[in-house]
C-alpha cells in the first residue's frame, strides 16, 4: 500500500472517529437538557373557578394553587404544607407556605392520605378567609381554625364526623358554616367566640349524637344565630335550652 493511500485511510478513519465522538456529545446533552428541565417548576397558570357551599356563600378561589402544594403528613395528620417555587436560577424548590385568603387543599397524590390537620397549620392565622377541606378529612381536631380571626367559613366535607373542642373558637369573622350529615359529634367551645356568627347548619340531624358545652355561642354573644336542622334534633334541643333561635331546615330531595 502506498503512502497516499494509507494516507486517505488514516483521514477516514478520522472522519468516523470524530462522527462518534459528535454523536455521543449530542446524546449527552440531550440528557442534560432532559435533566434540567425536570429540575424546574412548570410555568404557573392561573384557574380561577367559583362554587356555592352548603350555606349559599359564594366562594371564587385560584383553583390551581393546591397544585403547587407539597403535603406533609404524620400519622394521618397534616401538619405542613409547603409550595413549590422555582428559584433565580430556574431551578425548583420548597417553600414555606403562608396562607392567605381563601385555601383549597387536597390529597396527596402519592404516599399517605391525612385525616384531619394540625392546629399549628391554620390556628391563629389572621389572613385566611375561607378554607375548602377535601374528601377522606373525617375530623376538625381541637382547635384546628382557633383565632382564625378573618376566617368567614370552612367547607366540611361529607367525611367528617367530629367537630373537636375548640376547633373554630374566637373566629370572630365567621357568619356561616354546614355541618355535613356525617358529623356525629360536636366538642365544647368548637364555636365559642364566634359573635358574628349568623346560621349553623345541622345537616346531621338524628345522626348528630352529642354537642359539648358551650359549643356555640350564648344568645347575648351572637345575637342573630340561628340553628338551623331536623325537627326533633339534638341541634334543636340545644337551641331551645341554649336561647338560641331555630329554623326547621328544609327537607333535602
Amino acid at each position: 500500500m502506498n503512502k497516499r493511500k494509507i494516507f486517505a485511510l488514516l483521514w477516514m478513519l478520522g472522519l468516523l472517529a470524530g462522527v462518534n465522538t459528535m454523536t455521543v456529545s449530542a446524546a449527552e446533552q440531550k440528557v442534560q437538557e432532559e435533566a434540567e428541565k425536570d429540575g424546574k417548576a412548570e410555568d404557573y397558570v392561573s384557574r380561577i373557578v367559583s362554587f356555592t357551599d352548603g350555606t349559599g356563600m359564594r366562594v371564587t378561589y385560584d383553583a390551581n394553587a393546591s397544585r403547587q402544594y407539597v403535603y406533609e403528613v404524620v400519622d394521618g395528620v397534616l401538619t405542613d404544607v409547603k409550595v413549590k417555587k422555582t428559584d433565580a436560577e430556574g431551578s425548583l424548590v420548597l417553600e414555606e407556605n403562608h396562607f392567605e385568603g381563601t385555601v383549597e387543599l387536597q390529597q396527596p397524590e402519592e404516599g399517605e392520605k391525612y385525616t384531619s390537620i394540625s392546629a399549628e397549620l391554620f390556628g391563629r392565622n389572621t389572613h385566611i378567609t375561607y378554607v375548602k377541606l377535601p374528601a377522606g378529612v373525617t375530623a376538625v381536631a381541637a382547635e384546628s381554625f382557633r383565632g382564625c380571626t378573618a376566617l368567614k367559613s370552612v367547607y366540611l366535607p361529607a367525611t367528617v364526623e367530629t367537630i373537636g373542642k375548640g376547633a373554630f373558637r374566637d373566629c370572630t369573622a365567621m357568619t356561616q358554616i354546614a355541618l355535613p350529615k356525617s358529623v356525629t359529634a360536636i366538642g365544647d367551645n368548637a364555636f365559642q367566640g364566634d359573635s358574628k356568627l349568623q346560621k349553623v347548619y345541622v345537616k346531621a340531624g338524628e345522626g348528630l349524637t352529642s354537642i359539648g358545652a358551650n359549643a356555640f355561642p350564648g344568645a347575648q354573644e351572637a345575637k342573630e344565630l340561628v340553628i338551623v336542622s331536623e325537627k326533633g334534633s339534638l341541634a334543636e334541643t340545644y337551641a331551645g335550652e341554649n336561647g338560641l333561635s331555630f329554623e326547621e331546615k328544609e327537607s333535602e330531595e
